[in-house]
């Protein structure tokens, strides 16, 4: 192991260049009608530390009524982004109105004074190629929205305005709550979400976040009247949605100067003087809640014990990230770790360390573990070991050295940062904002000034068994309370105060602290390019069997790297005793490698091992350094690696467990599931598979797993940082363990026809596929006639037409459930197009006449709205489809998905431009038209609750 005793220092701080890209800018026209000349005239801020990756240009700048805005330049952008983030959360709701802060967020949407139709605002994003969302959390909300960069200027107009103009029309707040009452019920069942209210149940009642904070009609109106909500939705927004506990963020190719004048001119008027922010006084728990073993009845078959000691806040701690530096110490998975023994005793499949709430006055760190059948027996045993290992680590692991590898991994993720999508970046700054300095927008993510020891000990001393909430989660726990909002049973009490003492004064902890990682060091400049420079990954044929597809990138020059090894195994296909075989191998190995490869994991390389219906594939990504070494290492370990009993046994009964707690999922997503099963051959329901895989036995799996790969293809995608003789080690690994057989790949069965799946009736028109989920769901599929550009092109323009329409009508005016929506979806080439609908107030039948009559509507409609609006989806779609890749990840899971399939064809998005662009409006309506009415490749599926 490389012992580091020094850290080289690594320069991350790079400010941007302060010269505005000039711009003309047409006059503007204020609010009022008044137009204006740029003025420019706001103090920038532009001393902002970023990567040396990023290619943009910032600048922060306040506006008159205190909103502070981060103005952002991309001049590879094609579309503009606008993100606002409010201070204002659910911890605002007033105590008899809770969820109010959410049907706020959704009630922006749906009209303002001067744009009042509900679907404006959706529509006008929908016709010039953009997005929107927005969320709700504990003490603040964001929303965002992109746009073609040429329409901004309209956008804002329309987006600005619902911060000073939203009209909350009775008649739309009647009709949205029942919105709110769909997207509470869509959750009912969700594990997450009731163990979330369960936790708010057994906090302090006088603190905000025992709040309920998504809403519904109980808890928004008076028995279903709303006359009241509207006057509550005014008072809110007239306290808390004020410019000062706002920030702002435009992005853009426009220049700064431009963008400047956009956010003086759209959101100046929106008023300020709102309340100072402050931090929450109320303690988050009483201390009868802390000591305390919370008992919590789930769903689904689950074993997990959650480790929570409450600390106070964090926010001031970013610079130093002390809490992710001990999460570090504490959920380290390497030899010797807590994890690492407590996993060898077979007390626990999983570890993470650090996560659970945090808000402006608390912070819960929890330890979060994932038990087997003996851990769930030894609860008391495993937590005595973790606060032992806190001792341990507040005595022997507050080390600089220890601190500083830390610092070189986060500053070679901050220095060879992969420049996210600037529609993803805007959301995220207008956050940052709220809690980092303006030099620290980006770089506070990253920033670890040094080993605050006073904030270490201090957090260390208050993680101890009087701080301490201990939960957990099984069927079979005893129970004697009930939530009444999710219907969760669970029992909150006291641990024995000899327990308690015992914990107190635990014995020597026996875990090893993370030695000096071999992973771990700064990272030089990536190899220089090869000549020929390659635009597009080039195949070899290595040997029979055995394919290389290498493409050293030419335009993200860092020191990264992905690689893919898909093996074609007709032993993994062949059955669904065999697929969940598989799935079984999978798991064991990467429940094995773990512990070996934390190190390499840490140091910033990360695989993962996962079946499909070819066979298995293994995925490397991270830093070029060492990623071939430890592709090829991990390759041999395939064949090489066996499994304890217990461990077998363990996870043989998880996955079995998992697959039949699958119909409790949400009926949309067994839907999905069951299309892919119908469409795919060699694809396998999980209930089938829960079925066979409960009589493999351990000598039946033995006896599989020796003959996995007896016959085996093997395609390798090498891309980024990586040339030939970079790649030779793996190759070497590849032909050296493995016996392999050309032609596997192009033997497998074409996707089924749609229309022999309704003709045989395995394709559900009567009977549905009944689930432990109280919604109905109704999925309707078009399948495209063939593999060609032509359908592709046609199907994935039908669904970016028809989505906003089929949005619009069921889910916003007729109010089917919250779950509505349209996507395209491709399986070997062979387009698809889905559209469905989850509702909780409508059975499957209802909501099926319902999508049959909006698709009778809209075809009847199709010519008269396709002269409006197709000529300008067809012009997004060929800028979508020509969009670049924002960077390394994207493009290599773009052309992994090109060359994993047998038929590989690089330029396939470019002709679905060049299909787009050579074609008329009219030639497309007609074969929209076609699409609808093709009822031979048409079908529907439908879910529903299982009558007991």
């Amino acid at each position: 192991m490389l012992a580091i005793s020094t850290v080289r220092k690594i320069s991350i701080r790079r400010w941007i260049n302060n010269q505005a890209v000039a711009s003309a800018l047409p006059q503007l026209c204020a609010p009022n009608g008044e137009c204006m000349e740029p003025s420019n005239s706001l103090e920038r801020f532009s001393d902002i530390i970023k990567s040396p990756t990023d290619h943009r240009s910032y600048a922060v700048v306040t506006l008159t009524n205190g909103l502070r805005c981060t103005l952002v330049h991309d001049a590879a952008a094609q579309q503009s982004t606008a993100a606002l983030a409010v201070a204002a959360g659910h911890f605002q709701d007033p105590i008899d109105s809770q969820g109010l802060a959410h049907f706020l967020e959704h009630m922006l949407f749906l009209g303002t004074e001067k744009y009042p139709e509900a679907t404006a605002y959706q529509d006008f994003i929908h016709q010039h190629g953009g997005h929107h969302n927005a969320w709700t959390g504990t003490e603040y909300s964001n929303y965002y929205c992109s746009v073609d960069a040429s329409q901004f200027a309209p956008l804002l107009d329309r987006f600005s305005r619902f911060f000073y103009q939203p009209t909350f029309n009775p008649d739309w707040i009647a009709k949205e709550v029942n919105g709110i009452e769909s997207e509470f019920r869509l959750k009912k069942n969700d594990e997450l979400r009731r163990l979330y209210q369960v936790h708010k149940a057994t906090s302090n009642p006088a603190h905000p976040f025992a709040k309920f904070s998504v809403g519904n009609l109980a808890t928004l109106t008076q028995d279903g009247d709303t006359s009241v909500l509207r006057q509550n939705l005014q008072q809110f927004f007239a306290t808390w949605y004020r410019a000062n506990r706002m920030t702002l963020v435009l992005a853009g190719p426009q220049s700064l100067d431009v963008l400047e004048d956009y956010a003086c001119h759209y959101f100046s008027v929106i008023p300020g003087g709102g309340p100072a922010k402050q931090a929450e006084q109320q303690p988050l728990y009483l201390p009868s809640q802390l000591g305390v073993q919370l008992n919590v009845r789930p769903l689904k078959d689950a074993r997990r014990l959650i480790l929570a000691f409450a600390l106070p806040e964090i926010d001031s701690d970013y610079p130093f990230k002390t809490t992710s530096f001990l999460a570090h110490l504490l959920g380290y998975e390497g030899p010797g770790s807590l994890y690492a023994q407590l996993h060898r005793s077979n007390l626990i499949n999983s570890l993470s360390a650090g996560g659970g709430i945090s808000g402006s006055n608390f912070k819960d760190f929890n330890l979060n573990m994932q038990l087997t059948a003996d851990g769930l027996k030894h609860t008391g045993r495993i937590t005595e070991q973790v606060i032992a290992a806190v001792r341990h680590i507040r005595e022997q692991g507050l080390q600089e050295w220890r601190y500083e590898e830390r610092q070189i991994a986060i500053a070679n993720a901050f220095r060879f940062q992969e420049p996210a999508r600037t529609s993803d970046l805007a959301p995220q700054l207008a956050i940052n904002m709220h809690h980092y300095t303006a030099q620290d927008i980006i770089f506070g993510d990253y920033r670890m000034a040094g080993l605050n020891h006073d904030k270490a000990n201090q957090l260390l001393q208050q993680m101890d068994a009087e701080h301490l909430r201990m939960t957990l989660i099984h069927r079979d726990l005893p129970v004697r309370e009930h939530e009444p909002i999710y219907g969760t049973d669970y029992q909150l009490q006291a641990i024995e105060s000899q327990v308690l003492t015992a914990w107190q004064q635990p014995p020597a902890s026996t875990i090893q602290l993370p030695a000096p990682n071999s992973y771990l060091q700064p990272l030089e400049s990536p190899l220089p390019l090869s000549e020929p420079v390659q635009q597009q990954p080039q195949l070899q044929e290595v040997a029979p069997g055995l394919q290389l597809w290498l493409l050293q990138d030419p335009d993200f020059r860092a020191p990264k790297a992905h690689i893919y090894c898909q093996f074609t195994l007709p032993q993994v296909t062949a059955s669904a005793s065999h697929y969940a075989c598989a799935r079984l191998w999978c798991e064991l190995m990467i429940d094995r490698l773990n512990e070996a490869c934390y190190d390499a994991e840490v140091a910033g390389l990360h695989f993962n091992i996962y079946p499909q219906h070819y066979g298995i594939t293994l995925h490397i990504s991270g830093y070029s350094h060492g990623a071939v070494e430890l592709a090829a290492d991990l390759l041999q370990r395939f064949v090489a690696t066996d499994f304890s009993a217990a461990r077998w046994q363990d996870i043989h009964q998880k996955l079995q467990s998992n697959w039949q707690s699958a119909l409790a999922n949400k009926p949309l997503n067994l839907l999905f599931a069951r299309l892919n099963v119908l469409l795919q051959p060699q694809m396998y329901a999980l209930s089938d598979l829960a079925l066979a895989l409960a009589d493999v036995t351990r000598q039946q799996f033995d006896d599989w797993r020796q003959a996995l790969f007896n016959r085996a293809e093997l395609k390798i995608f090498a891309h980024g940082d990586l040339n030939s003789d970079r790649v030779g080690p793996l190759l070497q690994s590849a032909r050296q363990h493995f016996r392999l057989t050309a032609g596997l790949q192009e033997s497998m069965p074409a996707t089924h026809e749609l229309s022999d799946l309704v003709d045989s009736g395995r394709l559900q028109q009567r009977g549905q596929l009944q689930t432990r989920h109280s919604d109905h769901a109704v999925l309707f599929v078009i399948q495209g006639a063939n593999t060609s550009i032509a359908e592709q092109t046609s199907l994935l323009l039908l669904n970016q037409f028809i989505q906003p329409h089929l949005f619009n009508e069921l889910r916003t005016r007729q109010q089917l459930g919250y779950l509505v929506g349209s996507t395209y979806m491709p399986i070997e080439q062979r387009p698809h197009l889905l559209m469905y609908v989850q509702s909780s107030r409508y059975d499957a039948a209802q909501v099926q006449a319902r999508m049959k009559a909006f698709l009778k509507n809209f075809s009847e409609q199709l010519g008269a709205v396709a002269k409006e609006e197709l000529a300008g989806i067809q012009h997004y779609l060929i800028r979508k489809l020509r969009e670049p890749d924002t960077n390394l990840r994207l493009r290599s899971q773009r052309l992994w998905n090109t060359i994993a399939p047998a038929e590989v064809s690089f330029d396939r998005l470019e002709r679905m431009a060049q299909h787009l662009e050579s074609n008329s409006t009219s030639y497309f309506t007609s074969e929209l038209c076609k699409h609808l009415l093709a009822t031979e490749r048409q079908g529907f599926i439908t879910a529903g609750p299982k009558e007991l």
